[in-house]
């Protein structure tokens, strides 16, 4: 499994550590930056790990700006990720088990270094049980699938 990792400039330094706690643990990971302190917009990384995690480049991709907020949201507007935002251990295994979600996102403001590994180890040995919750997440991509459509061009000045 191949895991991405990506963050803006208030999560630099908790995606730093996250990516030595992941490379410790043997897993393969991708980095998809920022690579400084140098302010970077989110949505810019977001949508590069979603985009990843959506063609099989990537099985799971975890996601650090300021609150973790951010993150998900704009990974969200990817057909077909679930990205969510945990900070705690209970949630970070429900995210896999119950919602299948391929990314997480994570607070640099919000959880210490510690617990942010903690909640990515228990993501990662999380498995999606399926059952109602199989049916749940169907339903939801069925409502993603009635708002799919191109993107219109935006305008500018409107």
């Amino acid at each position: 499994m191949t895991i991405g990792i990506g963050s803006d400039h208030n999560g630099f330094a908790l995606k730093q550590r996250l990516r030595l706690f992941l490379a410790e643990r043997g897993e393969k990971v991708r980095d998809f930056g920022t690579f400084s302190h140098e302010p970077i917009d989110y949505p810019d990384i977001a949508v590069a790990v979603a985009e990843a995690v959506q063609a099989g480049l990537i099985q799971r991709g975890i996601l650090v700006c300021g609150t973790g907020l951010g993150m998900a949201i704009a990974a969200n507007k990817v057909p077909g990720i679930f990205a969510a935002s945990v900070a705690d251990l209970y949630t970070a295994r429900l995210a896999r088990q119950s919602n299948n979600a391929q990314i997480i996102t994570l607070g640099a403001n919000v959880v210490s270094t510690e617990l942010a590994c903690a909640i990515v180890e228990a993501w990662l040995a999380a498995e999606f049980r399926g059952g109602r919750s199989a049916r749940k997440v169907g339903k939801i991509r069925a409502v993603e699938g009635r708002y799919r459509r191109e993107a219109a061009p935006v305008l500018v000045g409107a």
